[in-house]
């Protein structure tokens, strides 16, 4: 007994794979590059462009999930066309201060960075410690030159948002 037929068939043509309907025998799909054959170059003569590919999509790394983990967590809202409201005080010489931001998303991004750079020595501190001070001399002069420019990084992008 033979397995029924389906609605659609799988064809390679040119090295591209191609979905036909096999109601009406038209491609039922855009053509694709075969996995297992690469496209031809488009440089090579009497070849036929390739299909446009989308961007490659990649899961964010762990230096990108930590940025945006600080980043929740010294931004307290955000407006409804996504940019965050920074509302921060605190106590400098006897003074207070405040800076009052709507940070856009390059914005945001340099924020998240910077505060990524600032915990390097608290991190610095925690590594120092758990390994016995064995890794003390090899990560004091990555973690000091990291904090000093992320409160550079803050200073700076606090006076480009309006705070002097």
């Amino acid at each position: 007994m033979d397995a029924p037929k389906g609605r659609y068939r799988v064809e390679e043509k040119d090295r591209r794979l191609t979905v036909i309907d096999t109601a009406t025998g038209a491609p039922a799909t855009s053509v694709m590059s075969s996995p297992r054959t690469p496209a031809a170059p488009p440089n090579r003569p009497g070849a036929s462009p390739g299909p446009d590919r989308p961007a490659a999509v990649s899961s964010p790394g762990l230096f990108d999930r930590y940025t945006r983990l600080l980043l929740g967590l010294v931004v307290k809202r955000w407006d409804e066309e996504g940019r965050a409201l920074v509302a921060w005080e605190w106590e400098q010489n006897g003074r207070k201060q405040r800076w009052d931001a709507a940070l856009g998303p390059a914005e945001q991004k340099r924020l998240g960075r910077a505060m990524v750079a600032i915990t390097a020595f608290p991190i610095f501190v925690l590594l120092t410690i758990v390994t016995g001070f064995a890794l003390t001399w090899l990560l004091l002069p990555i973690a000091l030159p990291a904090t000093a420019w992320g409160i550079w990084s803050l200073t700076r992008l606090q006076r480009e948002t309006g705070n002097p």
